[in-house]
């Protein structure tokens, strides 16, 4: 079970967005294209500096907490999940935020 250690935080992050989006109904209009637009920057960025950071050894991950599926070579797909989940995640919790506090956003 040790390596689904990684893909379980990543689910827990995940599934708390998916509650508190659902707890505080929040309507989301135009979000998602906007997201993928913006994640696939991060995703771009982000994957390079692992992809360079792991090449010389100055990154790693630890084999037996993995899937070890590498959809590029020596990133995870743990890592692209989490250039996913962790920025989306922040996003519900900004908007959760918003709805709580009652603050005013110009994107709402």
């Amino acid at each position: 079970m040790a390596h689904l250690h990684y893909v379980g935080v990543l689910l827990f992050i995940g599934l708390c967005a998916v509650g508190v989006s659902v707890g505080f109904s929040l309507k989301i209009p135009g979000f998602w294209k906007t997201f993928i637009l913006t994640d696939i920057c991060i995703l771009l960025i982000y994957l390079a500096w692992d992809f360079w950071a792991i090449s010389k050894h100055n990154w790693y991950f630890d084999s037996k907490q993995m899937l070890n599926i590498f959809p590029i070579p020596k990133v995870p797909i743990e890592e692209i999940l989490f250039f996913i989940v962790v920025p989306l995640t922040t996003i519900v919790t900004y908007k959760t935020l918003l709805k709580l506090t009652k603050w005013k956003s110009s994107n709402r």
